[in-house]
């Protein structure tokens, strides 16, 4: 994957991931270090397809990040794991018998900004294909297991994210909606765009690389519900409207620009 680097490019693109996910660890975090070409640590297999990932994003999705890029660093800032991932939550449709069935709702998670919306905004958007858009000029719009798209209740899930998003950012509405006109794209800023698009981005890393490495890592890296660990919104940006606001460190890493010719 990484055959047509020099030895020295190979060894600071080895030496520059250490630094970015494993400095206390350091090789023996994805090595055999008696054996080096050896794979048998997932972390190492892991490794691999991550880099894959990284070259696609910059590859094909400038649309989202443009020049700027991603990095190792981007999501992981020095640790194994980053911080900021999601797995599908533990179901708990009846912690209060009060209310009856929760419907994912009303328990204050941190994924909804401890708010009463849908606790599970990502599985719908970030891995699933379901129409975010619930704005309806009719009164009742659709038929079958659509016939409530355009619901308040299906606007509530809509706002999940929308509360996910902006904290990941560290913005409110206006950095991409006119309030005015919440739904119309006419009326709203680029950057609702580039968020569009970075949907999408998250949907596809999420499908394409990290759902189908479930069966590498050991079953104390899983969520709840035996999935493994994906990417939101908030994995890169962490709190910043740009991921480390806007610093290029891709460019300094050409191995990092587009996928390995096969």
């Amino acid at each position: 994957m990484l055959g047509d680097l020099s030895v020295g490019q190979f060894n600071r693109h080895m030496a520059s991931i250490t630094q970015w996910v494993a400095p206390d660890a350091g090789c023996a975090y994805c090595h055999n270090v008696q054996n080096f070409a050896d794979d048998e640590k997932y972390t190492k297999v892991v490794a691999r397809r991550m880099i894959q990932m990284t070259q696609k994003v910059n590859q094909d999705y400038k649309s989202h990040v443009a020049e700027t890029g991603v990095t190792c660093y981007t999501c992981h800032r020095g640790n194994n794991i980053p911080t900021q991932v999601w797995t599908a939550p533990k179901d708990r449709l009846y912690a209060n018998s009060l209310l009856g069935d929760l419907a994912g709702q009303n328990m204050a998670t941190k994924a909804a900004g401890l708010t009463s919306l849908p606790s599970d905004p990502f599985t719908p958007y970030l891995m699933d294909a379901q129409p975010i858009r619930v704005n309806s000029n009719t009164a009742m719009t659709g038929v079958g297991a659509y016939a409530n798209r355009a619901s308040t209740k299906q606007a509530e899930h809509t706002y999940s994210l929308m509360v996910h998003m902006s904290e990941s950012l560290g913005v409110n509405c206006t950095y991409c909606h006119n309030t005015r006109n919440f739904a119309s794209w006419e009326e709203s800023r680029p950057q609702r765009v580039t968020a569009w698009y970075g949907i999408r981005m998250a949907r596809d890393l999420n499908n394409d690389y990290m759902t189908p490495l479930t069966d590498t890592f050991p079953a104390h890296r899983l969520g709840p519900k035996g999935d493994v660990a994906k990417v939101n919104c908030s994995t890169c940006h962490q709190g910043a409207y740009k991921p480390l606001y806007g610093a290029q460190m891709a460019k300094d890493f050409p191995e990092l620009q587009a996928l390995a010719k096969p």
